[in-house]
């Protein structure tokens, strides 16, 4: 009986001893994949924080260009800059290097890579809520800036309409509208990119 009782009594022990191991063996492997995600989320957020920053740095010098030539095109709409408008309409077509100084519409890009990434492995399950929410506000904006609004203005640009220099004054009019939509936006996203910079820290 006594040595009955000695068996059942190490047979518990073991037991016990198995069901602690596979525990502790679960809490470390839970333990192991959470530092994993941590990093990678860690990962994740720095990449988009050095995206974002890149992104206001060209935004900065985009708006400051735009709102350059949207204040040259309201210049010769209000009349205040004739030999421009003469120039313009020595041409037989829009020549939009003389609104703009002969330099290029945009001459980099802004990017949302690493918002792609974090979005396509599924890590920004593990940002919480008010991160997620302004950085799907940041790049829904950018989304807009650059697939309709900047290619609204260049679909503009490439229509025969706008070449029509007997209009001359109503293209000018679309063209200020079109620069004004697009620095109010880059205006706007620069703002959302900062609030959002400080919320990532």
């Amino acid at each position: 009986m006594k040595m009955k009782s000695i068996f059942n009594k190490k047979y518990i022990l073991d037991g016990l001893l198995i069901v602690f191991s596979v525990l502790f063996a679960l809490f470390i492997n839970n333990l192991a994949e959470t530092v994993k995600k941590n990093n990678k989320k860690e990962i994740a957020i720095d990449n988009i924080r050095k995206e974002l920053i890149g992104n206001v740095k060209i935004l900065e010098a985009w708006n400051t260009y735009h709102v350059e030539v949207r204040n040259t095109i309201k210049n010769i709409i209000e009349g205040k800059n004739k030999p421009l408008k003469e120039a313009l309409l020595k041409r037989n077509f829009l020549d939009l290097g003389l609104l703009t100084n002969g330099k290029n519409l945009i001459n980099s890009t802004i990017s949302k890579t690493a918002w792609d990434t974090a979005k396509a492995t599924g890590i920004i399950s593990e940002f919480d809520f008010t991160t997620t929410q302004k950085l799907t506000e940041v790049y829904a904006l950018h989304e807009i800036l650059m697939d309709k609004t900047l290619f609204k203005l260049l679909d503009y640009l490439y229509d025969p309409m706008a070449h029509d220099m007997a209009n001359i004054d109503a293209i000018l009019i679309q063209l200020q509208l079109r620069f004004r939509e697009l620095a109010g936006q880059e205006h706007v996203l620069i703002g959302l990119c900062e609030e959002t910079l400080d919320e990532i820290k």
